[in-house]
Formats: C-alpha cells, sequence, structure tokens
C-alpha cells in the first residue's frame, strides 16, 4: 500500500471504532459514555442493565452488522473486478435470490431463525453451483456467458420466491418473509457472530494475501497467462470467496441492496483500481457504512427500519454523487 492509501485505512480505520462504540451506546435507551466505560471495564453493578443492554443486545448487531458491510463491499469489489464490469453487484450470479429462496421455503415451513439462516445460505450456494454449470455449456470460456447464467438463474430463483409467497399466509408467513427479505440486525446474537466472523476474516485474509493476483485476472485471460497465473483457477476461487461472503451475510442478515455496489466505487474513487489498495479500504468503508446504517435504522423512527430502505436512500444519494465526480469515465454529460 503507498502513504495515500495507509492515510485513508488508518483514518477510517479510527472512525470505524469510534462508530462502534458510539453504536453500542445509541438506541431507543440511551446509554452515557460514562455509564459505558463503567458497563465495559468494570463490575459495577449500577450499570448492570447498561451492560445487559450492550453486551447482549448493541453488540453482537453491531458486529454482525460490521461483517455485513464488509462481506458484500468486497464481493462487490471482487465481481466488478472479475468481470470486468463496475456496474455488476453481489447479485450477479443470482445468491442472493437463491439465499432469499432458502430463506423463504424455510419460513414457509415454520422453521427456527436457525435453520433460516442454514437453509438461506446452502441454497445460495447451490444457486451459484447451478450458475457456474449452466455456464459451461457454452464452451467458450467468456465472462459474459457466466453473467448470462447468472441473470438465468437468478430469474428463476426470482419467480419461485414469487409463488412461495403468493402461497404464504398474507397474516402471518408472507409478513414475515417481506420483512426478512428487506434486511433486518434485528435477531443478531453471539452465537450468529461466532459463525460470520471467522468466515469474513479468513475470506479477507486469503484475499489480501492474493490481491496483486486478482489485479492480473481482472485484466483477462491472455493477460493472465503471458503472467504465469492460472486464470480458471483464481477465477472460481475469487468468485467462491464472494459468493461465501454474499451467501453467509444474506443468511444472517436478509437480502442487503446498494452497499456492494456503492462502496467499492467509493474506494476506487480515492485510491484508484489496484486491489492491494481497494480490498483493505472496502473492509473499513463498508463495515463503517452498515453501522451508520444500522443506527440510522433503529433510531430514526419509533419503529425498526429495513435495513435495504436505509442502504437504498443513502446508497442512491452516494452514488449520484460518485457519477457526477466521474461523469467523464462514465460518458455523463
Amino acid at each position: 500500500m503507498n502513504k495515500k492509501t495507509v492515510l485513508f485505512f488508518i483514518i477510517s480505520l479510527i472512525i470505524g471504532v469510534c462508530v462502534f462504540i458510539f453504536a453500542l451506546t445509541v438506541g431507543k435507551y440511551e446509554i452515557s459514555m460514562s455509564d459505558f466505560f463503567k458497563a465495559v471495564f468494570t463490575a459495577d453493578e449500577s450499570v448492570a442493565t447498561q451492560r445487559s443492554i450492550i453486551l447482549n443486545l448493541r453488540l453482537p448487531r453491531t458486529i454482525i452488522a460490521a461483517l455485513t458491510g464488509i462481506g458484500l463491499s468486497i464481493s462487490g469489489l471482487l465481481y466488478q473486478e472479475i468481470f470486468q464490469n463496475k456496474l455488476v453487484s453481489p447479485d450477479l450470479l443470482g445468491v442472493s435470490s437463491g439465499s432469499a429462496v432458502g430463506a423463504a421455503v424455510a419460513i414457509l415451513l415454520g422453521f427456527s431463525s436457525a435453520i433460516i439462516s442454514l437453509l438461506s445460505f446452502c441454497l445460495g450456494i447451490v444457486t451459484v453451483l447451478i450458475t457456474l454449470i449452466l455456464s459451461r455449456q457454452f464452451k467458450n470460456g467468456k465472462s459474459i456467458t457466466l453473467i448470462l447464467a447468472g441473470i438465468i438463474v437468478g430469474g428463476f430463483m426470482s419467480a419461485a420466491l414469487s409463488m412461495i409467497k403468493y402461497f404464504a399466509d398474507p397474516m402471518t408467513t408472507l409478513s414475515t418473509i417481506t420483512y426478512w427479505l428487506m434486511g433486518s440486525f434485528e435477531n443478531s446474537i453471539m452465537k450468529k457472530v461466532y459463525i460470520l466472523l471467522p468466515i469474513v476474516l479468513v475470506c479477507c485474509i486469503v484475499l489480501i494475501t492474493i490481491s496483486w493476483r486478482i489485479n492480473v485476472v481482472a485484466l483477462g485471460q491472455e493477460e493472465a497467462q503471458t503472467k504465469g497465473i492460472n486464470y480458471k483457477f483464481y477465477q472460481l476461487l475469487i468468485i467462491g470467496i464472494a459468493t461465501l461472503l454474499t451467501a453467509s451475510t444474506v443468511a444472517f442478515s436478509g437480502t442487503i441492496s446498494w452497499i456492494g455496489l456503492v462502496v467499492p466505487h467509493l474506494v476506487r474513487l480515492i485510491v484508484g483500481r489496484d486491489t492491494r489498495r481497494t480490498i483493505p479500504l472496502c473492509i473499513t468503508f463498508g463495515g463503517i457504512f452498515m453501522m451508520l446504517v444500522d443506527i440510522f435504522s433503529r433510531t430514526f423512527t419509533s419503529q425498526e427500519l429495513p435495513v435495504s430502505a436505509v442502504t437504498g436512500l443513502f446508497g442512491t444519494v452516494i452514488f449520484v454523487v460518485i457519477l457526477l465526480i466521474r461523469r467523464r469515465d462514465y460518458n455523463v454529460h
């Protein structure tokens, strides 16, 4: 990383820590900073209620929010680089649609939240495998065939989801499915953190390790082969990591839009396209963005707002600003 990237990473990391602490203190039950530090760093019984709220309610949901932001931001960046298209999102290969179908089926059958997350994750992975198998039938090895296969499979999953919603009880099950599809961190618990944290952490470490290879693979198959890079292997590895990140975050948080599109563009606007610089900043920027979204969703009104509604609100505004700044690159006049 160059000096500019290191500077932005350190600044964003400090901001991220501040936002994290702020997220633990704000909500329907306000906690002062003095009570926060007493609750976290002492055994004072006078702040037992505050300690319980912080550790049992706000800590897991804030960590899940940060991990979700990191996972979706990085997966969006990877898909945009691998497919050489700045407008693709983490749902490119149908993973979010498949995960949504898995969750909807589990909700329809009355399963527990743990089974809902598990079935959502599994069907998201299966959907991408189907997309990869379908793309191989074209036998031309071009990225566009994989994108087309993703559109086909994603469309099928969306149709299946519509059928499930049609047969769901409109008074009970349908509302649960609809709310899940809009994204929420309301049901976050530490058990989910213990599952999601290792997945995101390992994926980030692997990606940072192979970041220079991602740059080469993003240039295309011919360029990768001239540099001695196994294009097919790394393409599948990168797609696999992006899929794993998307499926795991969607399984715990529901479908959340825009962040996987906006954050990579924002990061590239600051440090350029080199993934050795963009991946670390996607980690900090994605985590900060989603923690702020979570704060807004649970404090702006008396009722908790769907996360996708908030990301859509802020995401569109940020994306328009990015387009105006880079209008020459996007041929916007």
